[in-house]
């Protein structure tokens, strides 16, 4: 029964899966970005996205969706899709991110009671202060919104079946 759940759902359940790894990819560069680089939300959201991304078509192609393109100009073609289908989720990310973790990053911050939180133990301790956590917090959010997003694009117009 679980099997036969397994294989009706599968490239849902192989794309969460994946998902998941791309957003710890996205997380991981964009706190880097934002830490060591000392990058500004836009540009450590823009080298997040371009690292997740290329995680996302390689893993998308061959595990998720199983790609049966194997010329070179139908794997370019390909991605041309992939890619351009992500730079509409990009748009809606660095909207996010910048209305949510830069702009009104203050409001979002005594919403929460963010700079409440003792950053020297626990889990914030992790965080540098309450606006690195409110980045993060918002990084989660939009990309839950754009992995449901990119699950559709990428279904109907990156690797669709031919029928």
């Amino acid at each position: 029964m679980i099997k036969k759940l397994y294989k009706k759902y599968e490239d849902i359940v192989l794309y969460i899966v994946f998902g998941v790894l791309t957003t710890v990819v996205s997380f991981v560069t964009q706190f880097l970005a934002s830490r060591f680089l000392k990058t500004s939300v836009i540009v450590s959201t823009s080298i997040s996205w371009i690292a997740a991304v290329t995680f996302a078509y390689i893993t998308n192609r061959k595990y998720v969706f199983k790609s049966e393109i194997h010329e070179a100009a139908g794997i370019v073609a390909e991605a041309a899709r992939f890619y351009g289908a992500r730079v509409a989720t990009y748009f809606m990310e660095i909207a996010i991110m910048y209305l949510c973790a830069d702009k009104f990053s203050s409001v979002f911050i005594k919403m929460m009671n963010l700079e409440e939180l003792d950053y020297t133990t626990g889990i914030p301790a992790a965080f540098e202060d309450a606006q690195e956590l409110n980045e993060m917090i918002f990084k989660l959010l939009a990309n839950i919104i754009i992995l449901i997003s990119n699950y559709i694009l990428s279904k109907l117009l990156v690797f669709r079946k031919k029928s």
